[in-house]
């Protein structure tokens, strides 16, 4: 059909199928060769370069290991590490070490700016993660509890790479204001999306430094959202067996408290970057 209908694909159209299927499904096909140690070129334009037909892809296939939510998460947060996709790989980001060899620069960032890629002559790969994108979710529909409870959504806001994922179970009456409240055109440092989007260009000070610093409040964070959902689930079930409103408030509290945590974190975050990196120092 694509032979018919469609001409041969070109980079930006396949590099994220190629991504997919080659790391869930490895075994499933001879995959093209794009990881760094395959010895690649990198410069290429995607937007001219033709590859390989969209139809070596199956419509759909069964993974070869079970994808967990955790899975999703990270792969909703890819930038393409370690492969020719990958723009923080970009020769030009590479500056002398002093000793006769080179390093990366710590501005090295996998979402440089239109202007940064004009700059440095980057091509804009498309990353899986994007930039300012306001929100993302991951649906989890666990069919051995009630509705209210089986169902959660796992939601980022503004960029999966650097937020934070929240539960929101199905059950849950109401979202928090902070949540609620972003005005594009109105900063607010009691909006979520407004902190974390704060934090997203304060990384742009130091980028492979300051991420760091992110992951380090924000993977804590996400760490005891899993290792408490046994326990939340247990006792939002008992409350519904027997009182399904309480089950509800149940749930509609912690999925509130958890979006206020985000916001606290990220300001708190936001004011301690301005501090480390102003001025790049």
């Amino acid at each position: 059909m694509q032979e018919v209908y469609a001409p041969t694909a070109r980079e930006w159209a396949t590099s994220r199928l190629w991504l997919f299927y080659s790391t869930y499904a490895p075994e499933y096909a001879e995959w093209p060769e794009r990881n760094l140690e395959d010895g690649h070129m990198m410069g290429y334009n995607q937007y001219i370069q033709y590859v390989e037909p969209i139809s070596i892809y199956p419509t759909s296939l069964r993974p070869e290991t079970k994808i967990s939510v955790r899975n999703v998460m990270a792969f909703q947060r890819s930038t393409f590490e370690g492969t020719i996709y990958d723009k923080t790989e970009d020769f030009d980001w590479y500056v002398p070490d002093g000793e006769g060899g080179l390093k990366k620069s710590p501005l090295a960032t996998p979402f440089p700016s239109k202007d940064m890629r004009e700059l440095l002559d980057i091509n804009n790969r498309r990353n899986v993660a994007r930039p300012q994108g306001y929100y993302g979710m991951i649906a989890q529909l666990r069919g051995w509890l009630p509705d209210p409870i089986g169902g959660i959504y796992w939601v980022f806001l503004d960029n999966a790479y650097t937020s934070a994922y929240v539960p929101i179970y199905a059950g849950t009456r109401e979202i928090d204001s902070c949540y609620k409240n972003f005005d594009p055109t109105t900063y607010s440092n009691q909006s979520a999306c407004w902190a974390i989007d704060f934090v997203d260009n304060l990384l742009y000070l130091k980028w492979q430094e300051a991420v760091k610093d992110l992951w380090a409040v924000r993977d804590p964070f996400e760490e005891q959202l899993f290792m408490e959902r046994d326990s939340i689930d247990s006792r939002a079930l008992r409350l519904y067996e027997n009182q399904p409103d309480a089950a509800l408030e149940y749930l509609t509290g912690y999925s509130q408290s958890k979006m206020r945590e985000v916001l606290v974190m990220y300001n708190d975050l936001h004011d301690r970057l301005i501090v480390k990196y102003s001025n790049s120092r």
